[in-house]
């Protein structure tokens, strides 16, 4: 603070030094003030001088007559336009004279009152209505707001004529309806006993009328009537057989329990009907593939086969090759080629293990999915299937001996695996080779997925014969879920490359057994020992796959067949297996419910109430049968009153009625009278100026130039504060004492010297508008304070911007103003304005600026003047923080940008 202060009065201390720059500073505090003061004086009673706005009016209408009398309505609106102040009229001598008048420039505007003005005021009398005109002329190049106020002088002479035009109307009716009371209230009596009698006899006939209707529409109908009354005396006599029918019904009645049973077990059947259809596309795929099936097992069988020949003949040598390897280490080029063709033998087996091991595991994937096919359909037949529990036993304990055997066969392929891995890399000299692990790893899962597989289809075996319906289903369904994870583990394990894998390495041991670095020794400590627990293993895989392939191969023709016709049998009729339980199952619940309330209802009607109906009816129809002779003679007399005598006696009452039925029903005669006998004038006058506007001022202000004045002192202020960031300098020119103060310090320091001017700014424009000009203003000291306090919003705004972007943000200063002249509604309300402008109307400061200046002009509303306070704070106060944090870090990117400029030799 220390520093901020010494920097501050450096200021002041050099401006008052050098006169030339204290004359300068002098002017910018006052010269901003001036254009405040003649735009307010200028603008200060605008409209108390139209009358030097000239108007030319020419008049061309000819009089007429009306009763006699001279009608001359043109003549008599120039007379009183010659009393008119308000405007610069001037009479001219021709249409020509007005038209070129306006054209030129010379005038305003223009009134031309039409040849037949009176004449077509007149048609009004005539029945035939035409509206009066006049033609207005009007130049809107001359000035923007000149044409407003002629147009209002227009548009006041128009009003003048029409209310003049009223009022006269309205005098001469009213003085007629005056005479036409008088003779009213003479014959009163009379007209009231006429009007009490039209209207008893209006009030009857709508209900004469309707009971004639009804009459003649009873006597129509009679005819059908007969009819109908021979039918139901012919529906009599069949109410033995109704009743035998409604027996019937009451028997059909207790057959809807079976039926109630019927339909849950057609629920029950559709709520499994995606079991059904995941068991046919299951089904599906294993009839596509069997015959990938069948060449897989049969080339399987052929590999195990030799797999077993090649392991027989190995191990015959094997304790040969051993010893011999172990006594003729010496002579390597000798006894490693008598080795090497029987291991490599021997690890063409594995190759063969893998390829019969891929296959019987691929062969229980699809032996699984028929099998689960086939435990879906058992127990969909479970309620109709009394063997269906022990077929699904029977199928459940095939299916877990089949996962075991799976699960012995991926272990010891895994095995046989892993042991040639592990030869290859202790052979290779530690250089490992990691072709099998994925699939070893695979190998491993899927066995273990295979074994609890095994158990779950086990359990599932053991529980069938007196497990629920709904055990068995939880129980399959876990079991579908393993089955699904063993198919993932199975395709995966499939999609390795397992064969070309183990051919590779076979490939590479070979290699390294022929090279030349590989000695007897070597092999004899790396390779022959593993090799005889290897060939075992594998020869118990082969042996194991073997025997089960051929079982497979025996049985896959008649297993074929089998899931042709199951396939053939489920998917080929699947729509009408489907379509047929859904519509069964539909039926039960839409249909049904009501059927069966409907059963129950008719059910309690023949029981309660159809012996009673029988008894009324039958009395019903005798009633009829003796009745309608004398109802038929009955209305043929009414018909004859109707056509005869009815009309005569109409036409009598509507002649009755012809004298009141000119004039509105209901009408109070009195009040009637009260009204055609009131004041002619009164009422003209009323009828001319219905209504009177009461208009109350709030927070009134005298003249334009008050009302205007906040907007040209926030104006003011801006340049004011412009005009000190174009003239003035924001960096400073340091002595050596003051060489260490900081950016911040400088920056916080000459902002003070411009606010410090910027409040005189404002200090001198306020108390000029309220002592020289006269500005009408509510809160004095309040005004001026707003002033001095919106110069230091002003000031923070483009001091920030000027000491952050230099000549660019003085640029963004003009933007600023320009945009707020048209947006922040200093003249004009900005919803006038256009779009764009209303939506950067509440982001401009100066919006807020005119808002708080106008509160202690015409009178304090406190809500509105602390909000305008409050966004005024936040606009200083945020820009003010915006340029002293960041004068620091871009100053570099500034100054370069600055010298960048100064090289055009233009700018600086």
């Amino acid at each position: 603070m220390k520093n901020i202060g010494k920097l501050f009065t450096l200021d002041w201390r050099r401006l008052v030094k050098s006169p030339p720059a204290f004359l300068l500073v002098l002017a910018l505090v006052v010269i901003p003030s001036l254009y405040c003061w003649f735009n307010v004086w200028a603008l200060w009673d605008p409209y108390s001088n139209t009358q030097a706005l000239t108007v030319a009016v020419y008049s061309q209408d000819q009089a007429t007559t009306f009763n006699d009398k001279k009608i001359a309505i043109g003549s008599e609106l120039v007379d009183q336009l010659h009393k008119n102040k308000k405007l610069g009229w001037r009479f001219v001598d021709s249409k020509q004279a007005v038209t070129e008048g306006v054209r030129s420039g010379k005038y305003y505007a223009g009134i031309v009152v039409p040849k037949s003005f009176s004449k077509d005021l007149l048609t009004i009398v005539q029945g035939k209505v035409k509206k009066p005109k006049l033609d207005y002329y009007v130049n809107e190049k001359i000035n923007a707001i000149a044409p407003k106020i002629t147009a209002s002088g227009a548009s006041t002479l128009q009003s003048t004529i029409s209310t003049q035009f009223v009022d006269t109307v309205a005098k001469t009716l009213m003085t007629e309806f005056n005479k036409a009371g008088i003779q009213l209230d003479d014959n009163l009596p009379m007209i009231r006993r006429f009007a009490s009698l039209v209207t008893n006899t209006n009030k009857q006939l709508p209900t004469i009328e309707s009971y004639l209707k009804e009459v003649e529409t009873v006597r129509s109908q009679v005819p059908e009537l007969q009819q109908k009354l021979k039918t139901a005396n012919e529906m009599a006599a069949y109410l033995p057989e109704v009743n035998q029918m409604a027996n019937k019904l009451v028997k059909a009645q207790q057959y809807l329990p079976l039926v109630d049973e019927g339909g849950q077990l057609a629920l029950q059947v559709q709520a499994k009907l995606p079991e059904v259809k995941a068991a046919g596309s299951q089904l599906q795929q294993v009839n596509d593939n069997f015959g990938t099936l069948e060449s897989s097992v049969s080339k399987a069988v052929t590999v195990t086969q030799q797999g077993l020949s090649v392991i027989n003949s190995v191990n015959g040598t094997l304790p040969a090759i051993n010893q011999f390897g172990k006594s003729a280490q010496a002579a390597v080029a000798t006894t490693k080629d008598q080795v090497l063709p029987q291991i490599e033998s021997g690890l063409t087996v594995v190759h063969n293990a893998a390829t019969a091991g891929l296959t019987l595991i691929a062969t229980a994937n699809t032996r699984l999915s028929q099998d689960l096919t086939t435990l879906n359909q058992n127990l969909a037949d479970l309620d109709a299937d009394t063997d269906a529990k022990q077929a699904i036993a029977t199928l459940a304990t095939g299916i877990a001996q089949r996962q075991q055997n799976t699960a012995s066969v991926a272990t010891k392929l895994a095995a046989s695996l892993q042991q040639l891995q592990a030869s290859y890399n202790a052979l290779n000299n530690g250089a490992e080779s990691t072709t099998l692990n994925q699939a070893i790893d695979q190998l491993k899962a899927t066995s273990t997925i295979a074994t609890k597989l095994s158990t779950q289809a086990q359990h599932l075996a053991d529980i069938a014969p007196t497990a629920s319906t709904t055990e068995l289903q939880a129980q399959l369904k876990q079991l579908q879920t393993t089955a699904d994870t063993f198919t993932q583990a199975s395709t995966t394990l499939q999609n390795l490359g397992l064969e070309q894998s183990v051919t590779q390495l076979i490939t590479q041991f070979k290699s390294v057994l022929n090279s030349a670095n590989t000695t007897l020794a070597d092999i004899n400590k790396q390779v022959l020992p593993k090799l005889p627990s290897m060939l075992t293993n594998t020869k118990d895989l082969l042996q194991q796959a073997q025997s089960v392939l051929k079982k497979v191969q025996t049985q896959l023709p008649a297993v074929k067949q089998e899931v042709a016709d199951a396939n053939t049998l489920l998917n080929g009729h699947m729509s009408q297996i489907t379509g047929g339980i859904n519509t069964v199952a539909e039926l039960y619940q839409n249909d049904f419910p009501t059927l069966k309330t409907k059963l129950a209802t008719a059910t309690a009607f023949v029981q309660n109430d159809l012996p009673g109906m029988e008894k009324e009816l039958t009395s019903a129809l005798d009633l009829a049968n003796t009745k309608m002779p004398v109802l038929v003679s009955g209305l043929n007399q009414a018909h004859t009153l109707i056509q005869s005598d009815w009309p005569t006696l109409k036409v009598a009452i509507q002649k009755g009625a012809a004298a009141i039925k000119k004039g509105e029903q209901n009408v109070d005669l009195s009040a009637l009278m009260k009204l055609l006998r009131r004041d002619a004038g009164k009422e003209a006058n009323f009828l001319a100026n219905p209504v009177t506007l009461n208009e109350t001022d709030l927070y009134a202000i005298p003249t334009y130039g008050s009302q205007s004045a906040p907007f040209y002192l926030a104006l003011c202020i801006w340049v004011g504060a412009l005009l000190l960031g174009a003239i003035l300098i924001t960096e400073y020119h340091l002595p050596d004492e003051l060489k260490e103060t900081t950016v911040k310090q400088q920056f916080v320091a000459r902002w003070l010297t411009f606010v410090g001017l910027g409040m005189m700014q404002a200090l001198i424009a306020a108390v000029g508008n309220i002592v020289l000009i006269g500005t009408y203003v509510v809160d004095k000291p309040l005004y001026i304070a707003i002033a001095m306090g919106l110069s230091a919003v002003f000031v923070s705004i483009l001091y920030s911007l000027i000491a952050l972007f230099g000549n660019i943000g003085k640029g963004m200063g003009i933007i600023i103003l320009v945009l707020s002249i048209s947006g922040a509604g200093g003249n004009f309300p900005v919803v006038l304005s256009g779009k764009f402008f209303q939506m950067i109307n509440p982001w401009l400061p100066f919006t807020y600026a005119v808002n708080a200046l106008r509160e202690p002009v015409g009178g304090i509303y406190w809500p509105n003047l602390w909000s305008d306070l409050w966004h005024l704070a936040a606009f200083g106060i945020g820009f003010f923080l915006f340029g002293l944090l960041l004068k620091g870090p871009i100053r570099p990117l500034i100054d370069k940008m600055h010298a960048i400029t100064k090289k055009s030799q233009i700018m600086e």
